[in-house]
């Protein structure tokens, strides 16, 4: 069945039991995953006292506990505390259960029988099917999220599991059932939509159904839940659950009905408060405020001897200070690289770690994408391991690796989601050098345009702002191959406004040292998105007195044919044939205006429904799926007289 459509219900059937035992600890800090920090909230810096402490997203060590083992008491018991909106047949359906008594319980002591999929015939049936589920202890307060096993690439971490049964997957849309069952009794059910599937354990629900859950392509992100503020009220009916706009997965459920995102960045209203919170997680404390669009991005990194896989503190200083100056905050996440503790000033707001490191990274590695190479690491290996579910609607994952060629040779500088949320940056095997002020100031700037270009893509930017077409010198911005690595001009009205047009082509002898104004090894490098204000450039009639398009001092002009002087009359000419294209009209983009920031919401505030994107845009992914079904752009290499300049540098003797 295609992905694209929503699931046909049908008549039940049967499956053949499947055996999952993978054995995982689940921490219980403030709601599952992370290390031992808990998720209350102090005093900020400011007022003297000690900052607040956020959960970590550091892997947990898995804990094997034999079913045999008898501080699982038989009186635990689970109970299913939200249940997340779903759409399309072959993307991640997630539930997720909380440990409400004062002890651990083992999750393989229950079965879920749960509407499911046939993932084969691509039918889907009201009726439950039985799922056996892991072996998994669910600490005392501990939240665990149950998902759909899409894909054999999809791996187990401590707060979410994988479930399937032979072709059967649990599924839902608009309607559904979920039910906990225990000795072949309801521990816990809940049936929503057009459901009327009873449980096994007659007075387990003794009411209608929940109101439809809410099921379409700009949809992924809601969930139906039992309130936090409710005491996870268990009665049995519909009116323990409601309907909320932001799920919060294996974390409390704190966001309050009819809370909306007024800033359309994918942050709920009541997180950006002094003692709101999302699933536990405080983003006040991290920086995030009302009245302002905030970007949360959580960076690891490849520990190694190469210098271009570790993020220089310089760098992520400049992609913040570049959103800061369109007025986004920009929160980053690099764990205790720069601070020993929380401390959103020095980037650590507690997750990014150093992870091992591999020669060769795979952005896809499921049977849906290109396929594993061998050699190469699974990115979401990484990502499963080190970053914490209740992140996952919400952060950005960047991977700092080595290279996406497989034999770790200097590569592709990076590859990432359009329009998601997932990143590599892979300038490893280049050889960078630091020991001089050149050779840093060359990795910090690379780092630095590498990472926001990636992010752009993320945020929805193409090479061409909204299209592919490439080395538009109008198009003034970090995203286009002229301008990423060689950095913006401070005077794109000026003589030396062109010079990034004669490097990239190959005149008038410019090197990226050469450049005069803000070059790459220098410490004043400018990089940005477009604002649109560049005026079109016909190539058929071209004017090389229009410059750039971005105006014109003291006669500058743009020395299109590369003649040495002014052309007076209008002429054709192909200014950017590195992109493959004839003869056309280069138009601007205002990148900055049509970022989209929540990538993974459906709800907002403006009566679009949507969140500053075009209207073109293309539909919510589910960001809780770990394969990359939808689009990703994979980088070039550096170019070639880029990377003569590197291995130019000194080295250390």
């Amino acid at each position: 069945m295609n992905g694209q459509e929503s699931a046909r219900f049908a008549a039940p059937f049967t499956k053949a039991a499947i055996t999952l035992a993978i054995a995982v600890g689940i921490s219980s800090c403030g709601g599952g995953g992370g290390a031992s920090q808990p998720d209350t909230t102090g005093s900020t810096p400011d007022g003297g006292t000690t900052p607040p402490v956020v959960a970590s997203s550091a892997p947990v060590t898995p804990v094997v506990t034999p079913l045999s083992d008898p501080v699982l008491g038989d009186a635990g018991k689970l109970i299913i505390s939200e249940v997340a909106t779903n759409y399309h047949s072959n993307d991640v359906a997630w539930f997720e259960v909380y440990n409400a008594t004062s002890q651990p319980v083992d999750l393989s002591r229950y079965t879920l029988r749960s509407s499911h999929i046939d993932s084969v015939s691509g039918i889907s049936s009201y009726e439950p099917a039985s799922f056996p589920l892991p072996v998994v202890v669910v600490p005392s307060g501990g939240y665990l999220v149950i998902a759909s096993k899409t894909s054999n690439a999809l791996v187990d971490s401590p707060q979410m599991v994988y479930v399937k049964n032979d072709n059967a997957r649990p599924f839902w849309n608009a309607s559904g059932s979920l039910e906990l069952v225990r000795d072949d009794a309801t521990v816990d059910f809940v049936r929503f939509g057009n459901s009327t599937v009873a449980p096994l354990t007659a007075g387990e629900w003794n009411s209608a159904s929940v109101p439809a859950i809410p099921s379409g392509t700009n949809e992924h992100g809601k969930s139906i839940v039992r309130l936090a503020s409710g005491s996870m009220a268990d009665n049995n009916a519909a009116a323990d659950w409601v309907l909320v706009n932001f799920a919060t997965p294996a974390g409390r459920n704190d966001v309050a009905p009819g809370v909306v995102d007024s800033d359309r960045d994918g942050i709920p209203d009541s997180a950006k408060l002094p003692g709101g919170t999302y699933a536990g997680l405080d983003l006040y404390a991290m920086g995030a405020r009302r009245g302002r669009r905030d970007l949360f991005l959580e960076i690891d990194y490849m520990a190694g001897s190469d210098e271009a896989t570790t993020p220089r503190r310089e760098a992520l200083q400049k992609l913040e200070q570049a959103f800061a100056a369109k007025g986004i905050g920009m929160h980053i996440d690099a764990g205790n690289l720069y601070a020993r503790q929380f401390d959103p000033a020095a980037f650590h707001l507690g997750g990014g770690n150093a992870v091992p490191l591999s020669p060769c990274i795979e952005l896809d590695t499921s049977e849906y994408g290109a396929g594993a190479r061998a050699g190469c690491a699974s990115f979401q290996a990484y990502k499963n391991a080190n970053m914490d579910v209740r992140r996952r609607l919400l952060f950005h994952y960047a991977l700092f690796a080595n290279s996406l060629n497989l034999d770790g040779s200097g590569g592709p500088s990076g590859i990432s989601e359009m329009s998601g949320n997932d990143i590599i940056v892979s300038l490893g095997g280049y050889g960078f050098e630091t020991s001089t002020a050149t050779g840093k100031n060359m990795l910090i700037n690379m780092q630095a345009s590498t990472l926001m270009h990636e992010l752009g893509h993320n945020l929805g930017l193409r090479h061409g702002g909204n299209e592919d077409v490439n080395y538009k010198p109008n198009h003034y911005s970090v995203m286009n191959y002229m301008y990423q690595f060689a950095g913006l001009s401070a005077t794109p009205d000026s003589a030396r406004a062109a010079d990034r047009y004669y490097l990239a082509n190959g005149y008038k002898g410019l090197t990226y040292c050469g450049l005069v104004e803000n070059n790459p090894c220098s410490d004043q490098f400018l990089m940005s998105y477009s604002d649109g204000s560049g005026a079109l450039l016909d190539e058929a009639r071209l004017s090389e007195s229009v410059n750039i398009g971005r105006g014109s001092t003291g006669g500058a002009y743009a020395d299109w044919d590369n003649n040495g002087v002014a052309t007076a009359s209008v002429f054709g000419r192909n200014i950017n044939p590195l992109d493959g294209y004839g003869r056309t009209v280069l138009r601007d983009y205002d990148e900055w205006g049509n970022l989209q920031i929540s990538f993974a919401r459906g709800f907002s505030g403006s009566s679009s429904g949507l969140s500053l994107e075009r209207r073109a845009a293309a539909p919510r992914i589910n960001a809780m799926s770990d394969r990359h079904r939808h689009e990703h752009v994979k980088e070039e290499a550096l170019p070639p007289g880029l990377r003569q300049m590197i291995r130019n540098l000194p080295r250390h003797r």
